[in-house]
């Protein structure tokens, strides 16, 4: 995993700038390799004769660093990466090295562990000297190399399936003198390898995102064993809990594992076996919500840091450090203040910390989501359950676009259809497409006045009540939920002004699933609380929002008028 670590920004540029011409097309990994062809040059006690030479030179006994510079080679200018090697400082140089290399850019395939993560697990691990420490899916050395700073001590092993990463870390461990050693290795193979007898004391992976945990299989026999899962909870669904189990397996009885997973990991319901497998058995001890923005450019997913251990009793440290990091041009920092202060709220309770018993969270699906389950309670006046209000809840036709159309028409047929476009500040459009015929297996799709209309995917949730002119036939789309409400108990328009209002919608976002497009899931819409006000007081809301919508359509009339107006201005006035 690429990375740049901001140790000295303006000398890393100044590297970079100089850096132009040397080598063609100067970026990411060619560049680096170029510079630490000039450190090098620059720090040799004789002069070379050729190219191959300063590679021999520079890669020493390492033959992956010298088949990585030799692949270099071709773009190298060799009159102007001495000229630049004269010409930069040693300093600059250094820190360049140091920092690591800079990806080609968000598209290369590759995701960076910003320096702010690695000093935060660095403080979480607590490495010690004497401890073996692992790093799964190293990159180009981030975590390592700093741990090296404060524990000269310990025994560092990263593992890493790219060559030039690996190459890359080794360079770094070469000019920092770090002493950690980089594998070029599949994770799984390495752990079959070298730690099945002698255990890590502490490892970190920040390993691959959205996988399938089926696109892992026929990797190792280790794999393979995990990937059938365990009777407790069966084969896993995400890729996360297979490296979670790759983790816990690799460290002894006092160690500690850290690992950098998607949110939609620490709360869905297709892992929640999984996640209580691991709680039960006491293998985790902490989880933090981290902040939305960290790792970008390279990925906006939201994640959760996660913090495993063996023998743990007393319960899971839930952090959330969602409100924390500045926001910049390429994403959010964590500033070294910030890292402190998610470390402080991992030892202490309080509005953004608190220590979740296993009952606890039994009883949310063993979420491992600290915002979530943090969330304080939303007070409301009689609340019941929204299904105890509901009659039937039905999703609308869900017809393909090709299908759509060839049934879409010009002609006023009296048949409509409603897309989630049309619902605009919940009122539904007057514009409705019409159809040229409406098969009979369709028309129990078709809407009546007094439905509530509730979008599916995509927060914020769209909502609408229909009002079905006579005469007219109206078709919803397969991304609504129509929902017959008892209007003996409640008031559509009621319900709906509810579910617009900042309550509403906070219930909603709570019952929503899935991290990159939210939805709703139905058995989690049927349990949404509602307050159930008199009919006296349902009736009164009632009015004042179908007022407000009345106002907003005659607005929208209004600037409607005023934009043609301005269109014709120019004729009118001539």
């Amino acid at each position: 995993m690429l990375n740049n670590i901001s140790g000295n920004t303006e000398a890393i540029w100044r590297v970079a700038d100089a850096m132009r011409g040397a080598v063609e097309f100067p970026a990411g990994m060619s560049t680096y390799f170029c510079a630490f062809l000039a450190y090098t040059i620059k720090f040799s006690d004789g002069s070379y004769s050729s190219l191959s030479e300063v590679i021999e030179a520079a890669a020493g006994d390492d033959q992956l660093i010298r088949d990585s510079l030799d692949d270099v080679a071709p773009k190298v200018d060799v009159d102007r990466l001495y000229a630049m090697a004269e010409k930069v400082s040693t300093e600059d140089l250094l820190g360049y090295l140091l920092a690591g290399p800079v990806a080609d850019s968000p598209m290369s395939g590759e995701c960076s562990t910003p320096d702010s993560i690695a000093s935060l697990v660095c403080g979480i691990l607590d490495v010690q000297d004497g401890d073996l420490v692992v790093d799964f899916g190293s990159g180009v050395g981030t975590f390592l190399e700093r741990t090296a700073k404060t524990s000269g001590g310990s025994r560092l092993i990263g593992v890493e399936l790219n060559v030039g990463n690996v190459a890359a870390a080794r360079i770094r461990a070469k000019v920092s003198g770090s002493g950690a050693t980089y594998e070029l290795d599949d994770m799984f193979d390495y752990f079959e390898r070298a730690l099945t007898n002698e255990k890590a004391d502490k490892v970190f992976s920040n390993y691959p995102w959205g996988m399938r945990a089926k696109h892992l299989e026929g990797r190792s026999e280790y794999l393979e064993k995990v990937l059938k899962g365990m009777s407790e909870y069966g084969r896993p669904t995400s890729a996360d809990w297979v490296f979670n189990r790759l983790l816990i397996d690799s460290i002894n009885k006092d160690g500690i594992a850290v690992g950098i997973m998607t949110n939609g990991s620490a709360f869905n319901g297709a892992d929640a076996r999984v996640r209580r497998y691991f709680i039960e058995n006491g293998w985790i001890r902490a989880a933090v919500s981290l902040p939305a923005g960290v790792f970008s450019p390279w990925s906006n997913i939201g994640t959760t840091l996660v913090v495993l251990g063996h023998g743990n009793t007393e319960g899971v440290r839930l952090v959330d450090a969602t409100d924390l990091g500045t926001k910049e041009r390429r994403g959010v920092n964590l500033s070294a203040g910030d890292v402190q202060e998610i470390l402080a709220r991992m030892g202490t309770d309080s509005d953004k910390s608190a220590l979740a018993q296993v009952g606890e969270l039994a009883e949310r699906e063993y979420t491992l989501s600290a915002n979530r389950y943090l969330q304080k309670e939303i007070r409301l006046v009689n609340p019941v359950a929204l299904k105890s209000v509901i009659l039937d809840v039905t999703r609308g036709a869900g017809l393909r676009a090709k299908e759509l159309d060839e049934l879409t028409c010009a002609e006023d047929t009296g048949i409509r259809y409603l897309n989630l476009a049309n619902i605009v500040d919940g009122s539904i459009d007057d514009e409705l497409p019409f159809l040229k015929d409406l098969d009979a297996k369709l028309e129990k799709y078709c809407l009546e006045t007094g439905d509530l209309l509730l979008s599916k995917n995509g927060a914020p949730y769209k909502v609408a009540v229909a009002e079905v002119p006579e005469g007219q036939r109206i078709l919803a789309n397969g991304n609504l939920y129509t929902i017959k409400l008892d209007t003996a108990k409640v008031d559509p328009y009621y319900v709906a002004a509810f579910l617009s209002s900042p309550k509403g919608k906070e219930s909603l976002a709570r019952a929503s699933k899935g991290t990159v497009i939210p939805n709703l899931p139905l058995s989690e819409l049927r349990a949404i609380k509602i307050p159930l006000e008199s009919a006296e007081k349902q009736a009164q809301i009632a009015a004042a929002y179908r007022a407000k919508l009345d106002e907003i359509g005659i607005l929208k009339l209004r600037l409607a008028r005023a934009r043609q107006g301005l269109v014709d201005l120019f004729d009118e006035e001539a």
